[in-house]
């Protein structure tokens, strides 16, 4: 009997501690919990916007701030108000481009748990911004207006200060100039006192075609000149009259914001691509709905007259071919 009693009180015991330690987890769910979410980037480039996931439990509020690892006051703080029954909440921040900005920083957050302030921190950098350089005027599709302006391609692996765009530029809508941002017209630049230079200034001319075409305009911010000069596309490969030693050019037949060119040739079987200004550094190939840059030869099956029409849109370039 006493082996028996012995038996049952090691069983309530054993029992009452599971159903204690069951309660006291249960009651640590309602202690505020806050962390940055492991998702969140590590390193951004400063201008963009920053994406910070965070994982809450009973917080009603906390401050986010983003500090510099060296000594200094905060790069930004803001108090961030969370519905309690929100576990998973998502903000973005922009990030200045500003050299302040660049290198090693914390993201932290700072909440109240229990009477007690809480901090937890996660390594960031914030990296050097690439390059920006906009086109702008009434000349070219979008007009005068800066935030419509057209983004401009760095051309020189090299050098962080050349900038190129393909782009449609007519005679009517007084020309065009260069903006270092989207914003405003802060720095822009323009047409200097001889053709070929810019000024960086309020003063500066716009910059002029003398006829309406596709032109590849390019322009150096750090030696201040630019170049405007007339593009062209042609078709090159073993089907063309020309073979692989010369391109077989199309015509221009867009318009602003329509960007067009046609050709009708005698093809034969073989294969072909499309280049610009016969040159290899741009060439195109693969899928005529969606060419891309260095893609695959286009195979023609049979002999013929074709129509060829290459059209280039907001998602890039493609490509009709249609035997007569």
């Amino acid at each position: 009997m006493s082996n028996i009693f012995r038996l049952l009180l090691v069983l309530f015991v054993g029992i009452t501690s599971l159903l204690f330690s069951c309660k006291k987890v249960e009651h640590g769910t309602d202690v505020p919990i806050l962390s940055i979410n492991e998702s969140t980037v590590s390193t951004i480039q400063v201008g963009k916007k920053l994406k910070v996931s965070f994982i809450a439990n009973q917080v009603t509020d906390f401050t986010f701030s983003i500090v510099p690892v060296s000594a200094g006051e905060a790069l930004f703080t803001e108090n961030i108000t969370v519905d309690p029954n929100t576990f998973i909440l998502s903000k973005e921040f922009d990030i200045p481009n500003q050299a302040s900005w660049i290198g090693e920083a914390l993201l932290k957050i700072s909440y109240n748990s229990s009477g007690q302030i809480i901090e937890k921190t996660r390594p960031i950098t914030f990296t050097e911004s690439n390059p920006q350089m906009f086109l702008v005027g009434g000349s070219v599709a979008t007009g005068w207006e800066p935030t419509l302006a057209l983004p401009m391609s760095l051309y020189d692996k090299e050098s962080k200060t050349k900038f190129e765009i393909y782009e449609y530029v007519t005679v009517d809508g007084s020309g065009f100039k260069f903006l270092p941002t989207n914003v405003d017209w802060t720095d822009a630049f323009g047409k200097g006192a001889t053709d070929g230079t810019l000024l960086q200034s309020g003063d500066a001319g716009n910059i002029t075609v003398s006829s309406n075409d596709f032109y590849r305009i390019r322009m150096d911010a750090e030696a201040k000149t630019y170049e405007v000069s007339k593009s062209t596309w042609g078709v090159i490969g073993s089907a063309t009259p020309k073979g692989w030693d010369s391109d077989t050019d199309l015509t221009f037949v867009g318009s602003k914001g329509v960007y067009t060119w046609k050709v009708t040739v005698n093809l034969v079987a073989g294969e072909l691509k499309f280049r610009m200004d016969d040159d290899w550094a741009v060439n195109i190939g693969g899928d005529l709905s969606a060419l891309q840059q260095d893609g695959a030869n286009i195979a023609i099956a049979t002999a013929g007259k074709y129509d060829i029409e290459l059209s280039r849109t907001a998602s890039g370039y493609s490509a009709k071919i249609s035997k007569n």
